[in-house]
């Protein structure tokens, strides 16, 4: 019971030990990963900040020379209006300044139009249709929404080419009247699919104030109202959007993992740059996961290493308390041990010699082989039938069978050391007289099995049958093992011989 008890506790202990040396390598891979996993995900913000920066200045940058050119036109229509010119004087201004226009966007805007002094005049040569209203168009009505600065009017399409546009437009002295230009957004377009294709960022995406899509890296989407999208990417990115009181934020959608970073542009305009990073945060999983099983089995193999070294100890201390007690004892043992190795010397069914008492004569017979003064014959037998004796009347009579064989081997060499090595297998190992009548008592043991075999008058499992093979050293021998694999395969080819000619008992 004590050492049971200190067993027990040595286990605990080092059940202990290795749980919190996992907890603890477990908890710093996490803590790394953790600090890494934000660095990656800062380092990725910081990506797509740069992009949304760069997407929103560039945009600003294209639209700042159309408004300045606004602001110059409209400081010369605000003197022309003041001056009282005519209707025309003013649309000659339009026409002259409409070509400058061109020239000076790149051909991204057709010119200059407007409503003035109650009248549209437009440079651009687009002739409206009748019961035209320019002042329920988007260019005029935020314009005068925004009185004393340049409207950045939102896309629409323009009515003279029929392609969504986006309109400069600013309220002129009278307040009353608008001057306006339209700006194409290819070029716009173009800069979202270069930042896009360049790979600082996946998506590149320019919302307006009703998160309508201005431009897209992908061109499909130009034109979508994403605050309608309520299944969709678009959706999900708007809310995620309206509910970010920072300028990037992270979005789950579709089984992937974005980040995002939102810049403003132009007048209340959105410049989101996305990035995927599924894979990116995907390896670090499996990286972490890959990490953590290696140390885990690192710290296994190490604690079971311990575990050995700290058994072998409690081994090593077992044994010297045993070996203490045993010399207290010693006496009294004595007596008990020969017992007990005369058991262990005698086969507990047959009563004749066990398999180790057979090993211990093997290496005394293999050392005189070696000297050159063996003289002894093997003879190695196997009982027929034991199995169908087995099957058909149990075990407890197969006992009986097999005792009852064994006692004709014993009787036929009763001045020999008889052995049982298996199941159904013995050795006699023949010296003295009954090696020197080796032939007659072989004949005899063949004789008198093959009379019991043959009683009809007796019960199945009183019919004892079995055969045998001879063998003697032969020059060059030096084992006994060599003796008796010859002895093995003579009694085989007898066990083959009595098949071929018997058949099966039943």
């Amino acid at each position: 019971m004590k050492n049971g008890q200190k067993l027990r506790t040595a286990v605990f202990r080092s059940a202990a030990m290795m749980t919190a040396v996992i907890v603890l390598f477990v908890g710093v891979i996490l803590a790394y990963h953790a600090m890494l996993y934000s660095e990656t995900r800062q380092r990725i913000v910081k990506t797509c900040e740069l992009s949304a920066v760069t997407t929103a200045e560039q945009i600003d940058r294209y639209l700042s020379t159309g408004i300045d050119t606004m602001r110059l036109a409209c400081y010369t229509l605000d003197n022309m209006i003041r001056d009282g010119r005519s209707q025309q004087e003013i649309k000659d201004f339009l026409l002259n300044q409409s070509a400058a226009v061109i020239n000076i966007t790149s051909e991204n805007s057709p010119g200059l139009y407007g409503y003035i002094n109650g009248e549209y005049l437009d440079g651009t040569g687009w002739t409206p249709d009748p019961g035209y209203d320019p002042t329920v168009r988007p260019w005029y009505i935020d314009a005068r929404a925004n009185i004393g600065r340049v409207a950045v009017v939102d896309p629409y399409v323009d009515l003279d080419s029929g392609t969504v546009m986006i309109a400069l437009s600013k309220t002129l002295c009278d307040a009353r009247s608008v001057a306006a230009m339209d700006f194409s957004i290819d070029y716009l377009q173009s800069i979202t699919e270069e930042l896009a294709a360049e790979g600082e960022s996946h998506i590149e995406i320019v919302l307006d104030r009703k998160y309508q899509v201005i431009v897209h890296s992908d061109r499909s989407e130009v034109g979508k109202n994403y605050a309608a999208d309520a299944e969709g990417f678009g959706g999900a990115l708007v809310r995620e959007l309206r509910s970010s009181d920072e300028g990037f934020f992270s979005l789950a959608y579709g089984g992937k993992d974005y980040i995002v970073h939102s810049a403003s542009v132009a007048n209340s305009w959105r410049c989101l740059s996305v990035f995927d990073a599924t894979d990116v945060f995907r390896q670090m999983r499996k990286t972490l996961i890959f990490t953590i099983f290696s140390v885990m089995l690192v710290v296994v193999v190490l604690l079971h290493i311990m575990a050995r070294f700290n058994r072998k100890e409690r081994m090593e201390q077992q044994l010297m308390e045993n070996l203490s007690q045993a010399k207290s004892d010693i006496r009294e043992k004595d007596g008990r041990i020969g017992e007990i190795s005369r058991v262990a010397f005698r086969d507990a069914l047959t009563g004749v010699g066990s398999k180790a008492a057979f090993n211990r004569l093997a290496a005394e017979l293999t050392q005189k082989l070696k000297a050159g003064t063996a003289v002894f014959s093997v003879v190695m037998m196997d009982i027929n039938n034991l199995k169908y004796v087995n099957d058909a009347f149990g075990h407890d009579v197969g006992d009986d069978y097999i005792r009852g064989c064994c006692k004709i081997m014993c009787d036929i060499y009763k001045h020999s050391s008889l052995f049982r090595i298996g199941g159904d297998e013995f050795v006699a190992v023949l010296q003295t007289s009954d090696y020197e009548n080796r032939t007659a008592l072989a004949a005899q043991l063949e004789n008198t099995f093959a009379e019991s075999a043959a009683r009809q008058d007796s019960q199945p499992w009183e019919r004892y049958s079995a055969v045998a093979g001879t063998a003697e050293p032969e020059t060059g021998d030096t084992s006994f093992s060599q003796v008796l694999k010859r002895a093995d395969q003579a009694m085989y080819a007898a066990k083959q011989a009595y098949k071929a000619k018997h058949g099966s008992y039943r």
